[in-house]
């Protein structure tokens, strides 16, 4: 459960990037540049609605990661604010195929913003569970990650990290990165939560999980944290 309701803000460069907590810990999320903007994850429309209009954003477009209805319940309603300009998005976006979570899972990557959006598939400190998708293909998706650039800034689906650095530690309990980044998300739960995918790879351990094997039974250990 999200420590700090409040909206987060990351400026990279020329864009914005926004997180809206909604319901219980989930993560909507708009990028913008000057104007424009585009959404990730609609998992509630009034806060995210209440945001574009305060902001005067002009919205061009609206991206899924995956249907579940934490994620996608404010979708239908969003989309009367579209303005559809591929001009005007606040690009380029690149789409990620992330099977795992379920079968058809997909990122959005902004290579001039240096951000990806991983919905459930990677979410801080952890990986999602596997809901209709396979262990097998989650795993090449978190590979599929670990190839962007190192200084990329990753931004899943929900606020687990709490539960998720506890269940790290567990597995690796010298691993410096995963106490420093519980102890920096009591103090500072944005700064902690969004992070760099080198800072992600240094303490998610299913980032470094060796192979298939391996990661298989750190996703069994953690369905039964």
């Amino acid at each position: 459960m999200c420590v700090q309701r409040a909206i987060y803000r990351v400026q990279r460069g020329d864009y914005e990037v926004v997180a809206i907590p909604v319901l219980q810990d989930n993560f909507v999320y708009v990028v913008r540049r000057g104007a424009n903007a585009v959404t990730i994850d609609a998992g509630a429309f009034t806060p995210l609605a209440a945001y574009l209009r305060a902001h005067a954003l002009c919205l061009r477009a609206a991206f899924l990661t995956h249907g579940h209805a934490d994620h996608a319940a404010g979708f239908a309603q969003l989309q009367q604010w579209v303005r559809p300009d591929v001009d005007q998005l606040p690009g380029p976006i690149e789409r990620i195929e992330l099977p795992g979570h379920t079968d058809n899972d997909v990122g959005f990557y902004f290579p001039a913003a240096g951000v990806v959006f991983t919905g459930d598939c990677l979410i801080h400190g952890a990986c999602g569970r596997v809901l209709g998708g396979s262990v097998e293909a989650l795993y090449q998706s978190l590979l599929r990650i670990k190839a962007l650039p190192s200084e990329t800034l990753v931004l899943g689906g929900h606020d687990y990290l709490l539960e998720n650095l506890r269940f790290g530690i567990e597995q690796e309990p010298d691993n410096e990165a995963i106490r420093a980044r519980l102890d920096l998300y009591h103090r500072e739960p944005a700064s902690a939560l969004f992070v760099s995918l080198a800072e992600e790879i240094a303490s998610n351990p299913f980032l470094r999980a060796p192979d298939l094997a391996a990661f298989a039974a750190l996703r069994q250990a953690k369905d039964q944290f």
